[in-house]
């Protein structure tokens, strides 16, 4: 699994788990670590750097494939209210440097690992134009900070998904690079018209990690098409389902999801022995 595309076209892939609730367990000062404004914890991406980067490790020792970037409130839509629009191009841009730093830093066994720059429509009262310049600017500071590739998450009762699309396929254009341009969607019916997915570079079926029942990886990688699963609560958690997902694959690592068992396509040959992956015991330094 050399590059992002190839590696979503074919594998079942682990990502972080629940960042920013983690981040709320940590002992954060309103007044020094947010700047005074209650809940930006995307500000600590500039404040406290050495959490947010901690937290992508933590969550890279424990098996994830896929390190989200903390951005998800990180618009300068999301961040006028606060006062905090200037800074949304240097926040993204550091929050992508943050996750790219966490792979460089946590050896991988063998496996490549991959930061996706995340963007999500927080339901802004804005029109087409404004969200269009918004979004083209944090997409633009993501992958100026080094990511691997764009995940819009944007439900598609909103009718603003062709706009999320636009504007990140000019922010790609403008910093000249390849980075695959994803849409996300819970797994289940895309709700998405036809016409508009031929205009991303694929789609990113998501399942959360925090179902009850037993049995629900299983069936989301079987039944239900996932293609990017959620990590844990905690990275212990997370650890839990990078095994389940290597008890389910045939060459012990991850397996193939539906899209590519139906096209046919094989597993390659593994690099690393499923027993060689473990759980690194400082996972739990940030526990």
């Amino acid at each position: 699994m050399r590059r992002l595309e190839e590696a979503m076209a074919e594998r079942v892939l682990l990502a972080d788990g629940a960042f920013r609730r983690r981040l709320r367990r940590l002992p954060i000062d309103t007044h020094r670590d947010l700047w005074g404004r209650e809940g930006r914890l995307e500000v600590l991406c500039l404040s406290r750097p050495e959490w947010v980067r901690g937290l992508h490790e933590a969550y890279l020792r424990a098996g994830a494939d896929v390190i989200r970037t903390h951005t998800r409130e990180a618009s300068p839509l999301s961040l006028g209210p606060a006062g905090l629009e200037q800074e949304a191009f240097y926040l993204n841009y550091v929050a992508a440097q943050l996750a790219c730093e966490a792979v460089d830093a946590v050896p991988g066994r063998g496996r490549r690992r991959f930061v996706l720059g995340l963007v999500q429509d927080q339901g802004w009262n804005a029109g087409p134009a404004a969200t269009e310049q918004a979004i083209e600017l944090q997409v633009e500071a993501l992958i100026a900070g080094g990511v691997d590739g764009i995940a819009l998450d944007v439900p598609p009762e909103t009718g603003r998904a062709a706009i999320f699309l636009r504007a990140a396929r000019k922010a790609r254009g403008f910093c000249e690079v390849s980075a695959p341009i994803y849409l996300q969607s819970p797994v289940g019916p895309l709700g998405h018209s036809s016409r508009l997915l031929q205009h991303p570079d694929g789609v990113i079926r998501f399942q959360a990690g925090n179902h009850a029942h037993s049995d629900w990886l299983g069936r989301a990688v079987e039944e239900e098409g996932a293609t990017l699963v959620g990590g844990g609560r905690t990275p212990e958690d997370t650890a839990e389902r990078d095994r389940r997902l290597r008890l389910l694959a045939e060459d012990g690592l991850r397996p193939l999801h539906a899209a590519a068992r139906a096209r046919g396509a094989r597993l390659e040959e593994s690099v690393v022995p499923s027993s060689s992956l473990h759980l690194d015991p400082l996972v739990t330094e940030l526990h």
